[in-house]
């Protein structure tokens, strides 16, 4: 077990990723999709130098000059090399999606079917790994770290059937991915294949082992921001699946040898996701929530698909049932029967390098409707009336707490009849009748929304 310059842990938390839970293949925005890996080589499965999630088979061969579409699937449903998911052990090969080519020629057995590290359960979920002969990074995300204070990154590892398992952590700057420290370097080793003994080797296989390196951040006047990796540390073709689970980063009392000093790079410079504030309607509609986010200091540079994808997106915490998330779009979609929460909802924006920030989108419900007047003593009367009738006595005065009160039997009040977009500058309160819309607008001090009696309750 790697545990270099032993140290004993303060309890603080920097993060922990246990995974969640699921039974279906999902991936995370913590798995490297560009920079500097790509010198590494590439994996003939799928072309690629990167660790590809294995959720979808390929219409298409990915990499046809090495193997077909057959063959790519049938690593697709083996999570085999240069693949990987996050999924519960015991569902991993409940894969059914229809296979292009109907069938494939090897369905593997290497994966285990047991429980995950965190709580033993059947549908608690692990970062499945087919580590492959490309020594990539796995795992990378950014973090904010405290000048002259000790760190330790641990995770929990299961070799499949074997233990052909190592692993690399690293610290490295968030921007010019420049390796600012490793555990490589302080035990004094380079990456190497197959079943060498090493002290980053799993000791055992078919069973959980914990792994862990301790670093120490230089002493500056400020804080860092800096990314903790965790990197394939064996070139092999067989024996190199594995899972990993409980990921975590610790602040810790001592210890650790200092890594180099990172740069003063700034996440809200790489990406930043800036809080967004919603008033829905009553009608099922959809809402951007990546314009006025940015992509290096570029203000509606978020691209979430196609071939030029710089960023991913994702909810964090319990989103209620009818609001839901594009992934592909950044686009929320409100039903109108979706209950408004009350607290804000949370969503995660991350460039393809683990380098993330979050946001929170902020729903407010308008004043559109119609309201039960509030009854007690009045503590004034009308003062102006227009009537169509007869001098009756006291009216206005008659009628408690306005400042107009009209009066006919066979004449309406006619407000302005026109459509919000054409007013330039509505101020709160203000009613038209929305001749696009063929409703009565009342505009809140952000929205115009039709009023309906049907939200009255």
């Amino acid at each position: 077990m790697i545990e270099l310059a032993y140290s004993q842990s303060t309890n603080k938390i920097i993060f922990s990723d246990d995974f969640g839970k699921s039974t279906k293949r999902i991936g995370s925005q913590y798995i490297p999709q560009s920079g500097k890996d790509r010198s590494l080589g590439t994996f003939d499965s799928h072309g690629s130098s990167f660790y590809q999630l294995a959720d979808k088979y390929f219409q298409v061969a990915p990499n046809p000059q090495r193997t077909d579409r057959k063959r790519a699937n049938q690593d697709v449903w083996n999570i085999d090399n240069g693949y990987y998911a996050v999924i519960a052990p015991k569902s991993i090969y409940n894969f059914n999606d229809p296979i292009p080519d109907m069938h494939i020629d090897w369905r593997g057995d290497f994966w285990r079917s047991i429980v995950n590290h965190t709580d033993s359960s059947d549908d608690g979920a692990v970062l499945v790994v087919n580590g492959g002969t490309i020594l990539n990074q796995y795992y990378r995300r950014a973090i904010l770290v405290e000048s002259g204070k000790s760190y330790k990154i641990s995770a929990w590892f299961y070799g499949s059937n074997n233990n052909n398992v190592g692993v690399n952590f690293e610290v490295q700057d968030i921007v010019t991915e420049e390796i600012l420290g490793s555990s490589n370097k302080d035990l004094g080793i380079l990456p190497h294949e197959y079943w060498t003994n090493s002290e980053t080797n799993l000791k055992e296989q078919n069973k959980w082992e914990k792994m862990s390196w301790t670093f120490k951040v230089p002493q500056h006047d400020t804080s860092h921001t800096i990314a903790v990796a965790l990197r394939n540390n064996i070139i092999a073709n067989q024996g190199n699946d594995f899972y990993v689970d409980d990921i975590t980063l610790e602040e810790v009392s001592s210890g650790g040898n200092t890594i180099d000093s990172p740069s003063n790079s700034d996440v809200d410079n790489v990406i930043k996701a800036n809080d967004d504030y919603i008033s829905p309607t009553k009608e099922t509609a959809s809402y951007d929530i990546i314009m006025n986010d940015s992509y290096n200091n570029e203000t509606g540079n978020i691209v979430l698909s196609g071939s030029h994808k710089n960023s991913t997106i994702s909810t964090t915490g319990t989103w209620p049932t009818g609001i839901t998330l594009d992934t592909a779009t950044g686009q929320i979609t409100i039903k109108n029967d979706a209950v408004i929460p009350s607290d804000p909802l949370t969503y995660q924006l991350c460039n393809t390098l683990g380098v993330c920030s979050a946001a929170k989108i902020f729903l407010t419900s308008t004043s559109s409707c119609t309201q039960d007047p509030k009854t007690g003593t009045p503590t004034g009367y009308t003062l102006i009336g227009i009537s169509t009738l007869s001098k009756t006595e006291n009216f206005p005065l008659n009628i408690p707490n306005g400042i107009l009160a009209l009066q006919s039997t066979n004449k309406g009040f006619v407000i302005s009849r026109t459509s919000s977009d054409k007013i330039l500058t509505p101020i709160e309160g203000m009613l038209i009748y929305d001749t696009t819309k063929q409703c009565v607008k009342l505009y809140n001090g952000s929205s115009w929304n039709c009023i309906k009696k049907s939200c009255n309750n």
